[in-house]
């Protein structure tokens, strides 16, 4: 059988639901009140995340001042031992 290109003439989506509307379902931003899509992570205008577990930390946690704290006390003690 030839290749016809009225074979793909149309757009046949009868199998395939083509509504969006659960892509389009918006929510305004708690900070500015601009409207902005449910499941995005921030707001485009403002920049305000939507919530914690999607914002970056900020600052260091304990442990890592904890961890040198501890490695300098260590250090400190092998010099005065050991004069």
């Amino acid at each position: 059988m030839p290749w016809s290109d009225n074979e793909f003439e149309g757009d046949d989506d009868s199998g395939f639901d083509t509504s969006s509307t659960d892509d389009d379902i918006t929510a305004p931003c708690p900070t500015c009140g601009q409207m902005i899509y449910e499941d995005a992570e921030r707001c485009p205008e403002c920049g305000h995340y939507l919530s914690r577990e999607d914002a970056p930390r900020t600052g260091r946690s304990w442990w890592i001042f904890g961890g040198v704290a501890i490695c300098l006390l260590i250090v400190l003690g092998w010099i005065l031992c050991g004069l």
